[in-house]
């Protein structure tokens, strides 16, 4: 009994002895930055957000992908903000799956078990991994969405806005939180899961398929289902046209971190009943 004790007591102090809180952000941020696969995932989906975007609104007057021509869903020249941020679609993706991937990345190396050995209690080495990431997801993004958008309007010529005009600095704010919380749900998944193709296809499944299945719903309540997929709920935080099936900004927001709440939770309770 001793023994444990003393062995539990040292395991303990080491955090402390590596460096606390502080050393352990910085593990993090030395694992996140020396991956090549993660900026190469950021910068794909970030510039096909600014790519999209461009195209959706150098075309959108004449009625291309983003005019009468089909294009985003529900969007055309009359919502010049939601047109240039249209490309939002395919960085989510990206975002989720490096999210995922930084996770279960470390369960098929085994350098989980090093971590874990250094950090036995495991939560801190979730909520370190999450804030790094998030850190650096949410200053890429808002970057990001600030080129779209100037892009963009830009494009859009007489019918583009300008920074200054109502309701924009909510929007990109919103859109950069957005997607720094898709992210941050991909990786609970990899917490969850630790399967990198179980973890992609929930989050695909959750963000992209079931909105799309979800309209085959009754009408009666197809749509109150819809407007509660993490998604779907989320994307009104940077959403300036709404539509009546749609939730506010604030109600969406909170329905998104109620899911992130939950999985965070989840995983962590996981963590600590599983063998790494």
């Amino acid at each position: 009994m001793t023994a444990v004790l003393d062995t539990t007591t040292s395991h303990r102090a080491l955090p402390q002895v590596n460096g606390g809180v502080g050393g352990l952000l910085r593990g993090e941020w030395v694992k996140l930055r020396s991956l090549r696969s993660t900026w190469l995932s950021l910068a794909v989906g970030l510039v096909l957000m600014v790519l999209f975007g461009w195209l959706f609104t150098a075309t959108a007057e004449s009625g291309g992908p983003g005019g009468d021509g089909g294009g985003p869903p529900g969007l055309s020249f009359t919502d010049p903000v939601g047109l240039s941020l249209a490309g939002y679609r395919l960085a989510q993706l990206a975002i989720g799956v490096l999210g995922v991937l930084l996770v279960t990345g470390e369960y098929s190396t085994g350098t989980i078990r090093s971590t874990f050995a250094a950090v036995p209690r495991r939560w801190p080495v979730v909520a370190a991994k999450a804030g790094v990431f998030a850190a650096v997801v949410f200053v890429g993004s808002l970057l990001t969405g600030v080129v779209a958008f100037l892009i963009g309007q830009a494009s859009l010529g007489d019918l583009g806005v300008g920074l200054g005009a109502d309701g924009v600095v909510r929007a990109l704010l919103g859109l950069a939180l957005y997607l720094t919380a898709i992210g941050l749900f991909g990786m609970a998944l990899g917490w969850l899961l630790r399967s990198t193709a179980g973890a992609i296809s929930t989050l695909f499944g959750l963000v992209f398929l079931l909105p799309v299945l979800g309209q085959l719903l009754p009408a009666s309540w197809g749509p109150d289902v819809v407007r509660l997929l993490p998604g779907e709920a989320g994307a009104q935080l940077f959403s300036l046209v709404g539509t009546p099936d749609a939730l506010g900004p604030w109600s969406g927001a909170a329905v998104l971190l109620g899911y992130l709440v939950v999985a965070f939770t989840a995983a962590t309770v996981l963590l600590r009943r599983r063998d790494a």
